[in-house]
C-alpha cells in the first residue's frame, strides 16, 4: 500500500485498517439515533405538571399511549412527584370520541388550564415500528414540547429518533430515546 511516494510497513497496514474499521463503526453508531433538544430552561419540580395526549402520526395504535406512560415514569424518576397524565372526564366520555389527535390534545390543554396545571407536556409519535428485513430492528421518531400554561408559550421542544438493534425491544429504544431527550432538561428540585 502506498501513500505519497512511501511504502507502508505491515504494521502500520494494521493500524491503519484498525483506524478506518473504528471511524466507519462510530458512523454506524453514530446515524442510529438523532436529538434536537432546545436548552436554557429551568422548570420547577414543586409544581403541578400534565402530560397531554400525544399526537399519534405512526401506524402503531395507542402509541402515543406507550410514550406518555414512559415519559411520565422517567420524570418521576428525575424528580418530579406532581406529573399526571391526562384522564378523559366523564363528561367527555358522553359523545363520540374523539378521532383527531390534535383536537383531543387542544382539549386536554384547555383543561389543564382550568385545572391549574403549571407545565403541560405535549408531544407527538412519528414513528413506532419494527423495521422490516432480516434483523427487524426497533425504529422509534418522536417529539416532546413543554407549555407553560399560565402564558400559554412553548418553554421547551425536543424532537428525535433512534433505532435499535435487532437484539433491542421497541420500548427499550423507546425509553432511551425519551431518556436521552429529557435528559439537559435542567428541573430544580426545592
Amino acid at each position: 500500500m502506498l501513500i505519497g511516494n512511501q511504502k507502508l510497513s505491515q504494521s502500520d497496514r494494521k493500524k491503519f485498517r484498525f483506524l478506518l474499521f473504528i471511524i466507519i463503526l462510530l458512523n454506524l453508531l453514530m446515524a442510529c439515533s438523532v436529538i434536537n433538544v432546545q436548552k436554557g430552561v429551568s422548570l420547577s419540580s414543586t409544581e403541578r405538571w400534565r402530560i397531554l395526549p400525544f399526537q399519534n402520526y405512526s401506524q402503531t395504535p395507542r402509541a402515543g399511549e406507550q410514550a406518555e406512560e414512559m415519559l411520565a415514569t422517567l420524570f418521576r424518576i428525575r424528580g418530579v412527584p406532581n406529573i399526571e397524565i391526562y384522564q378523559q372526564h366523564d363528561e367527555d366520555k358522553s359523545g363520540w370520541p374523539e378521532f383527531n389527535d390534535r383536537k383531543f390534545q387542544e382539549n386536554a390543554l384547555l383543561l389543564a388550564t382550568k385545572d391549574n396545571v403549571s407545565y403541560a407536556i405535549a408531544g407527538s409519535v412519528n414513528e413506532w415500528q419494527y423495521k422490516l428485513g432480516v434483523g427487524s430492528e426497533p425504529s422509534v421518531g418522536l417529539t416532546i414540547r413543554i407549555i407553560e400554561i399560565p402564558s400559554g408559550k412553548v418553554i421547551w421542544s425536543a424532537s428525535g429518533a433512534r433505532s435499535g438493534w435487532s437484539t433491542e425491544s421497541l420500548n427499550a429504544t423507546a425509553q432511551k430515546l425519551l431518556r436521552d431527550m429529557i435528559s439537559s432538561l435542567e428541573i430544580q428540585k426545592i
